[in-house]
């Protein structure tokens, strides 16, 4: 069975990846997050870990290692967002410098972290698949009116259009390993959101409505999977054509 390492598992959009792959059966499926779900798969496994922590970060990658011999696939879906529900102090003239380095950190770094201990293995393998998670919002910047009493905080915007940065970087510099990488950017996905804030943002959107959730597994196992073994370097957009107009 091939293995891939969802790195954010146990996040919302991720643990929606993680629930996908775990039903085909063909995969061992290893979630790496700050903390552990109760999931009984037999071929999902669970590694509490900081993140941003090299060490521990290096530590679970090697154990995978030496457990399962390859590492097939790497999801990175760490990030550090808000719910716009909820009225918040992130107007960028007020701005926490701690907090926006944190965030950027937790949405970019982590993602170098974990990367560079896993293309480590992947090209004394000569093979492998990298897969950062962006977002609409790496293409565009976030239009603040949609939002009640809430700013979308810079650092979103940094990270989002830095994981873009970093997916053509590897892309270029792996494909002579035989390692693919590439980006999925999905636009808003629903999640019990303020009805004025879905009205207002799906205004914005050509499709006239937010993404359900499971509208993102078939582009990402697309990316992940042979389908796509001659696609590098590339940001797949599923935002409901929110990023045309």
């Amino acid at each position: 069975m091939k293995n891939i390492i969802v790195a954010g598992g146990n996040g919302f959009l991720g643990k929606q990846f993680v629930s996908f792959l775990v039903k085909k059966k063909i995969y061992n499926i290893h979630v790496i997050d700050l903390k552990k779900d109760n999931d009984k798969e037999k071929n999902l496994f669970q590694y509490k870990c900081d993140v941003l922590n090299e060490k521990k970060v290096k530590k679970v990658i090697n154990l995978i290692k030496k457990n399962f011999k390859t590492i097939d696939v790497l999801i990175n879906c760490i990030a550090k967002d808000y719910s716009p529900n909820f009225k918040n102090n992130f107007s960028f003239e007020n701005l926490d410098i701690k907090k926006v380095k944190k965030d950027i950190e937790i949405g970019v770094l982590s993602s170098v972290i974990i990367s560079k201990h896993v293309s480590s293995i992947m090209i004394k393998q000569k093979k492998g698949n990298i897969l950062n998670i962006g977002s609409d919002l790496s293409f565009i910047s976030p239009n603040q009116n949609i939002y009640n009493e809430f700013v979308k905080p810079v650092s979103y915007s940094i990270a989002k259009h830095g994981i873009i940065g970093f997916t053509k970087y590897l892309s270029t510099y792996l494909a002579k390993y035989n390692i693919r990488c590439n980006a999925l950017c999905p636009g808003g996905i629903y999640k019990d959101h303020d009805q004025r804030f879905v009205k207002k943002l799906s205004e914005l959107i050509p499709m006239n409505r937010m993404a359900k959730i499971n509208e993102l597994n078939k582009a990402m196992f697309f990316l992940i999977s042979d389908d796509s073994s001659y696609v590098t370097g590339h940001s797949l957009v599923v935002d409901g054509g929110r990023t045309t107009w």
